[in-house]
């Protein structure tokens, strides 16, 4: 409401980013009251959920045989989308923006392209706009991305390698880009690019409590909070002030917290189990080919693994301020989709009890997942609420 009563020059606290209420802000008329706009807003959000799960479902079309893609898309669907169309969050909307970026990741790393660089650049930048939680995917491309075309250059021409460092760089440059008038007026404001209250000062407290004590109460939405260096959280003070047991007390309690969160919510956990075991299967039975896949290119596998392990650490951590299901939905989109292109590559020829893997798999999964969504339609969806 603020952006649209000032023309979109409203500079908002670095806590929400500005993309999603800019673009909720383009459908508030003049006179509407707050009960009004709270209802447009919803309506808007859930044809903007529509619009993401059709790229979501293209995708998965795209990059999957079509009884596969089918059970991606309504697991999608029903067990996350449905739940948070109606809220006005940002959520559906980075997780798109987020699933989008992955994959021209992984798009990147199976074939180069100057045309798949800028738009990787573009999409995290429009993601980062969306929540800020995304750089941590942009590091982790860039690392992984650099060592892969170092791995690549052993006894291949220097011209390769050179390549694959000119798409990162321009990657960076497209999100930098995108991003820039945004951090530059953080710059101005706060004296550092990338402020954010989250990152920069709550995710090192100890609970949302000691953050609204001591950050919040110091001002740190209008400007660099009023404390003593001393006092400011930060990586350097919470390292000093805490003990080995004090971390790992926090990150057993935040493996607990989120392990309710999934097991509570939507109905996705069993099937993101399902696919895990399918997974876990496949690579025994696959484990020869896998590890000369590996020693043969190391980087792709290395940086899934550091993808979701790093912000799997990264959500435990901060569960301890604020939990639920929207943090680690992050992750659910890459995760489906990964482990789906994984079992349609490589459980072809993968016999259970005697049965083909792959065909077995896919016909059970839809059976559970129309059940499931029978469950979800007739229960679940009134008594369940989805904007955690």
């Amino acid at each position: 409401m603020r952006l649209q009563e000032s023309d979109f020059s409203y500079v908002a606290s670095r806590n929400r980013m500005p993309l999603y209420p800019g673009l909720v802000a383009l459908g508030i008329r003049d006179g509407q009251t707050r009960e009004e706009i709270f209802e447009a807003a919803k309506r808007w959000n859930t044809w903007l959920a529509l619009g993401c799960l059709a790229v979501v479902a293209g995708i998965f079309f795209r990059s999957l045989p079509v009884h596969a893609a089918m059970n991606a898309t309504f697991l999608s669907a029903f067990t996350v989308f449905l739940f948070k169309a109606p809220h006005v969050q940002a959520e559906v909307l980075y997780y798109t923006l987020g699933f989008v970026f992955f994959v021209l990741c992984w798009s990147l790393f199976r074939r180069p392209s100057w045309a798949g660089a800028v738009l990787a650049g573009g999409v995290a930048g429009l993601a980062h706009l969306t929540k800020a939680s995304i750089a941590p995917a942009v590091f982790c491309f860039v690392v992984f991305y650099c060592l892969d075309a170092l791995w690549q250059r052993r006894g291949t021409a220097a011209t390769g390698s050179l390549h694959r460092f000119a798409l990162v760089a321009l990657v960076c440059a497209g999100f930098l880009t995108v991003i820039f008038p945004y951090i530059s007026k953080s710059k101005e404001i706060y004296g550092h690019y990338f402020y954010n209250v989250n990152s920069t000062f709550y995710f090192w407290c100890d609970s949302w409590k000691d953050a609204v004590e001591r950050t919040k109460g110091a001002g740190d939405r209008t400007g660099w909070p009023n404390l003593a260096p001393e006092q400011t959280p930060g990586p350097a003070n919470y390292f000093r002030t805490h003990s080995a047991g004090d971390i790992g007390a926090r990150i057993g309690s935040g493996i607990s917290r989120v392990f309710k969160s999934m097991t509570r919510s939507y109905g996705y956990f069993g099937f993101v189990v399902a696919l895990a075991v399918a997974c876990a299967v496949v690579a025994a039975q696959k484990r020869r080919l896998l590890w000369r896949l590996f020693r043969v290119r190391p980087a792709p596998a290395l940086a899934l693994a550091a993808y979701f392990c790093g912000y799997a650490l990264l959500i435990i951590w901060y569960s301890q301020i604020i939990s639920g299901n929207r943090f680690i939905l992050a992750l659910f989109l890459p995760f489906v989709f990964s482990t789906f292109v994984f079992l349609a590559a490589f459980s072809r020829d993968v016999r259970l009890f005697r049965l083909p893997l792959w065909p077995v798999f896919n016909t059970v999964f839809s059976i559970a997942l129309a059940a499931e969504i029978a469950v979800i339609c007739l229960v679940r969806i009134p008594h369940l609420y989805g904007g955690d």
